[in-house]
């Protein structure tokens, strides 16, 4: 038996602690669209067309919509009743803008992750040649080096595109095509994850084409506008939401000057990273415009 040390007795204590706590089990059952809109109506939902409403429910699902019905109850009071005024519309018009948030904000987000990654790109070839995997100064450190050819392997041996199919069918070697088609094959998420892991004169040489002098900022921002993509790619919410991934201030140029648990934040260092490229967006702006066309929803509820 190993000796135990205090940070693994902790984590025991932890674990008993949580073995120990009473729950219950969930019991909830199936309710309908037509019982989830009485039940709507109930607490002062104003509802003209029942039936209507619960068929945008069948289709939409209650727990999608389930965050803007909350959004719009008064937490404070008994049995938590909607707020006066409120209409079953008025809940659609705010689900209806945040799928207009995702869809502007997702293209903002590719545009720079395509940037990026040309970036990486084009900055690895011209200091280290079209195949720089092997080569150690390009690396933070061995075992970064090794975690990165694992993972640029991994993406090319699992790709199906037609330009990993063209490699593998017409040469023998090197065993990785060059830096430029296989950038292409990367996730941004595992662009990000490999550009960690890039020597530091590399990363800072990055960082500066986009206007950011302090790389830990510039590795901060990347990390938040990943969070973003993914939410966007999977219908997440931007509505009412607190980032839980936040973006680090870039003291020159007192970006974002938002809240930064909240989405004009991203967007401000977003606009600053494209602007910078020579590529510029106003996705800022945009969001903004998008939000003046859904009175519905409150600009403080998006950090404007």
């Amino acid at each position: 038996m190993g000796r135990h040390t205090p940070f693994s007795e902790g984590c025991n204590r932890a674990a008993l602690h949580f073995l120990c706590m009473t729950l219950r089990p969930y019991t909830k059952p199936h309710i309908s669209s037509a019982a989830r809109v009485a039940h709507l109506r109930a607490r002062g939902l104003i509802v003209p067309r029942p039936a209507i409403a619960a068929r945008k429910i069948d289709l939409i699902g209650y727990e999608r919509l389930r965050i803007y019905f909350i959004s719009r109850r008064d937490q404070t009071a008994p049995g938590r009743p909607f707020r006066p005024g409120t209409r079953y519309h008025d809940i659609l018009r705010l689900y209806q803008c945040d799928m207009a948030l995702r869809d502007a904000c997702f293209v903002a987000v590719g545009q720079f992750e395509l940037l990026f990654r040309n970036a990486l790109s084009e900055t690895l070839s011209a200091s280290f040649g079209g195949h720089p995997y092997d080569d150690p100064a390009a690396y933070r450190d061995t075992a970064t080096r090794i975690e990165a050819v694992q993972a640029f392997m991994s993406a090319y041996a699992g790709s199906k595109d037609q330009r990993a199919l063209h490699y593998r069918q017409s040469y023998d070697r090197p065993t990785l095509p060059p830096i430029w088609t296989l950038k292409e094959l990367l996730t941004f998420g595992k662009t990000v994850w490999i550009y960690k892991r890039l020597s530091n004169t590399v990363r800072g040489g990055i960082a500066a084409q986009f206007g950011v002098v302090s790389e830990p900022v510039f590795a901060n921002w990347l990390d938040c506008l990943v969070d973003l993509r993914n939410i966007c790619a999977h219908h997440d919410r931007l509505f009412n939401r607190s980032f839980q991934k936040q973006p680090s201030v870039l003291r020159r140029a007192t970006i974002p000057s938002a809240p930064i648990k909240k989405l004009k934040a991203l967007l401000q260092c977003l606009d600053h990273l494209l602007d910078q490229r020579g590529a510029p967006s106003a996705i800022t702006d945009k969001v903004a415009a998008i939000i003046r066309r859904f009175p519905e929803m409150d600009p403080t509820e998006a950090g404007y």
